[in-house]
């Protein structure tokens, strides 16, 4: 079981949807407005109690849309073009069943998206993070255990 989750949204709007969403599943869910010292307001929703690999799952899919479509279209100076944020980062599930956010640069992240999906991408590194946390040695042709 996991615990206590936290999602960080830039318009309240879209981070009432998402604890909305949670809530449907049975969650506790909660917003925070909270404000950086440079004066940017952020929504974090936090997701009380414990939670289930594949509640974890379904959070993090519906979190990785609404951030990657109805989020990043609201990033001032957004065009055509896409989505041009600051920042962007990916979560992954480490084999201990804590998550982190690995940080991509947001020209590397159009560019990786603009080939994979969002579920390919969070495939890769999971793959990535599953072999760093388990080392293999030799040459990849001579493992049994390669990815599917």
């Amino acid at each position: 079981m996991l615990e206590n989750f936290e999602y960080t949204f830039f318009d309240q709007p879209i981070a009432e949807k998402f604890a909305a969403f949670a809530k449907t599943h049975n969650l506790d869910a909660d917003i925070r407005e909270e404000t950086s010292p440079y004066g940017e307001t952020s929504f974090e929703v936090s997701i009380k109690g414990s939670l289930d690999d594949e509640q974890a799952d379904v959070l993090e899919e519906y979190y990785s849309d609404l951030l990657f479509g109805e989020q990043a279209a609201q990033f001032e100076g957004n065009g055509e073009e896409g989505a041009l944020a600051d920042a962007c980062g990916v979560q992954v599930k480490l084999e201990s069943g804590e998550y982190t956010t690995v940080a991509i640069k947001p020209e590397i992240m159009n560019k990786i998206l603009s080939v994979l999906t969002i579920d390919e991408l969070q495939s890769f590194l999971a793959q990535v993070a599953e072999d760093i946390e388990n080392p293999k040695a030799g040459p990849i042709c001579s493992r049994k255990d390669l990815p599917k």
